[in-house]
């Protein structure tokens, strides 16, 4: 079984409990550190989570917000995980005051280039220790998380930051994603499998015999803390 602890029951307790434990990572960093490292995902299956985040009384001053992938589109765009994460998560605490607009790093697309920005993203992400303090994921019916597939070449990246995913089995086929030894020094994190349609990527992530390569949400046990949500049986 997965070394990463799996936490069941009903959906909506789950995100709450997921956010306070979010929330109390964030705040053990902020202790010590002059800056803490969120990295996170878009989409529904974290919204809750982000839901509660928003309104918590957190060192938002001190957080620096990063994509653990993105698709390869302009921030603006409806498909851009940024915007997602910022109309769920951050437009309270940038609007507010409570977050610096400089704490909120979007990808930074750039099309001309051979690798689209990854370096830049790169640079920005070192200039804040090199590393996620605290990742929040979702696992795909697949296993993947981040834009991390099963099997595919991206997941043979040495790259100690970010990567330029190419043929995303997952339109569109061009994305950036948090590589797996970025993901894997990540102090604490967390992944999510609701929903019936997750029910085989939670059995591969529970089943000892198969490789992080066939379920990159493995990833979290590698991390000094890991814990999977699963509102399943």
């Amino acid at each position: 079984m997965s070394s990463a602890e799996v936490l069941r029951g009903d959906r909506a307790d789950l995100d709450l409990r997921a956010a306070r434990l979010v929330s109390n990572a964030i705040e053990q960093c902020a202790a010590t550190q002059p800056q803490v490292v969120l990295g996170v995902v878009g989409g529904r299956s974290v919204g809750g989570i982000y839901a509660h985040l928003e309104g918590m009384p957190l060192p938002w001053h001190k957080l620096h917000v990063f994509l653990a992938d993105e698709r390869l589109v302009p921030v603006s765009s409806d498909e851009s995980n940024f915007k997602l994460v910022k109309d769920d998560l951050l437009s309270a605490p940038l609007g507010d005051g409570r977050m610096p607009e400089a704490n909120a790093h979007s990808f930074p697309f750039r099309p001309d280039q051979a690798d689209a920005g990854v370096a830049a993203y790169d640079a920005a992400l070192a200039a804040v220790g090199g590393r996620f303090d605290i990742a929040i994921l979702s696992a795909g019916e697949d296993g993947h998380t981040a834009s991390l597939f099963p099997g595919h070449p991206a997941l043979d990246s040495g790259a100690s930051g970010f990567v330029l995913v190419e043929g995303s089995p997952k339109p569109p086929p061009r994305r950036i994603s948090a590589s797996l030894p970025l993901l894997a020094k990540t102090r604490f994190g967390v992944v999510v499998f609701y929903g019936e349609s997750k029910r085989a990527a939670l059995e591969k992530f529970t089943a000892p015999d198969v490789e992080l390569e066939q379920c990159p949400s493995k990833v979290v046990s590698k991390m000094e803390q890991g814990i999977a949500l699963t509102d399943l049986d």
